[in-house]
């Protein structure tokens, strides 16, 4: 199923909590977004409601963030969306589904940088907690349709943060070579 085959509405956002979750179905819906893989309904203000809606890769990854991350979540300086509650296929939708919790705030990509020192500082914190090694029961990622372990980036993570702001110009998706950075 992709986007092109199902129309995702607040009514069946609805009926699939009446069905699965009822205490929560009482909760105001709202369209929160819609990205390439999932769809993000609010669920009254602090959770929400995420279904996946394009790739048959995101049902994996969804069951995968249900199972890790509110184990992984306390690691992390920064709130992220924790699943609390797991919807399974049915008649009315025939993919997983997950509520979370809500994170408040802009995303970095619609809000102007004010606080550019903290900003760094944050997601400095951020990378360094999430760039642990996995739990040995943690599943492998999936690659070129094999299983391989993730690979630690530290050098070309660390050669990206050093940057400075201005200091990579986007050009058709590609990096151009400016104050002696190169590849």
């Amino acid at each position: 199923m992709t986007h092109t085959e199902m129309e995702i509405t607040a009514e069946l956002v609805r009926g699939l909590l009446r069905d699965q979750h009822p205490d929560l179905a009482d909760y105001p819906v709202r369209l929160g977004a819609g990205g390439w893989d999932n769809q993000l309904w609010r669920l009254g203000d602090d959770l929400a409601v995420r279904l996946p809606w394009a790739t048959q890769d995101a049902d994996e990854l969804l069951r995968k963030e249900h199972t890790w991350l509110p184990a992984l979540a306390p690691r992390f300086p920064l709130p992220v969306p924790v699943p609390q509650r797991l919807g399974e296929p049915s008649a009315l939708f025939p993919r997983p589904w997950i509520v979370t919790t809500w994170v408040p705030g802009e995303p970095a990509d619609r809000a102007p940088v004010t606080r550019a020192a903290e900003a760094a500082d944050a997601l400095a914190a951020f990378l360094t907690a999430l760039h642990q090694p996995a739990p040995d029961e943690a599943p492998a990622r999936r690659q070129a349709g094999r299983r391989v372990l993730p690979r630690p980036n530290d050098q070309g993570t660390a050669r990206h943060l050093k940057l400075g702001m201005g200091d990579v110009v986007k050009s058709t998706g590609h990096h151009q070579r400016r104050r002696g950075y190169s590849h």
